[in-house]
């Protein structure tokens, strides 16, 4: 009947008009400051990432409301800074729960994909102590280690042993750096040096002969 009265008097049909909420957030025109609270990266970083993988996220698409490279890096960001749910930095940022997945899995497969331009195993330990030496002074360094927090949700067991410092969930990580800022080691298993899977494990393992004086510098704290 009610489509017999919709030709009998010719009602049009009400189409739902699609809306697109708000992308403010996702810019450029913030300060650095600003842009680091948000993203934990600067305007030339996040430059920088999105050129890197560039190729990889410029999406084939005439569409108006088509994510730029930068905003899809700025997503991600958003997503791996703040360690909030999927759905919650959409909310934040505008954008549906399924797009914010779909962003940061290509964003993150895409950078994955860089990680031999940037994490390089030590192939020649020798020259690796050298080029502390010439930097620092210090003879026979292997690496220097420092450790930092990765905010991560809120797990379901155990939860008190993952409240840091300050408060809130996240992950207690170490890594180990060579003399030019290389990334040789980053792991959270808690005697990361005498468990690492990497080429310092066996200059390490003739740490208790008299002849073989070895070391990893780092802060106090350790």
């Amino acid at each position: 009947m009610a489509a017999l009265d919709l030709a009998l008097f010719h009602v049009p049909i009400q189409r739902k008009e699609r809306t697109f909420r708000s992308k403010e957030e996702l810019t450029l025109d913030y300060t650095d400051t600003e842009l680091r609270a948000r993203y934990r990266f600067g305007r030339e970083g996040i430059l920088f990432l999105s050129d890197l993988v560039r190729d990889k996220l410029t999406r084939q698409t005439n569409r108006n409301h088509a994510l730029s490279v930068e905003q899809q890096i700025m997503v991600t960001l958003r997503f791996l800074a703040s360690g909030s749910f999927l759905q919650v930095i959409g909310d934040t940022l505008g954008l549906d729960k399924s797009t914010v997945s779909r962003v940061v899995d290509s964003v993150l497969d895409a950078l994955c994909e860089k990680r031999n331009q940037f994490i390089q195993w030590p192939t020649n330990l020798n020259q690796t102590k050298a080029e502390f030496y010439e930097f620092a002074g210090f003879p026979n360094i292997l690496g220097a280690i420092d450790g930092t927090h990765i905010r991560i949700k809120r797990p379901h067991h155990d939860e008190p042993s993952f409240i840091n410092r300050k408060g809130y969930p996240s992950l207690n990580v170490q890594a180990v750096c060579d003399a030019k800022g290389n990334v040789l080691l980053f792991s959270s298993s808690h005697n990361v040096i005498l468990n690492c899977q990497s080429a310092v494990t066996p200059e390490l393992n003739f740490r208790n002969q008299s002849h073989y004086s070895l070391f990893h510098i780092t802060k106090s704290l350790y």
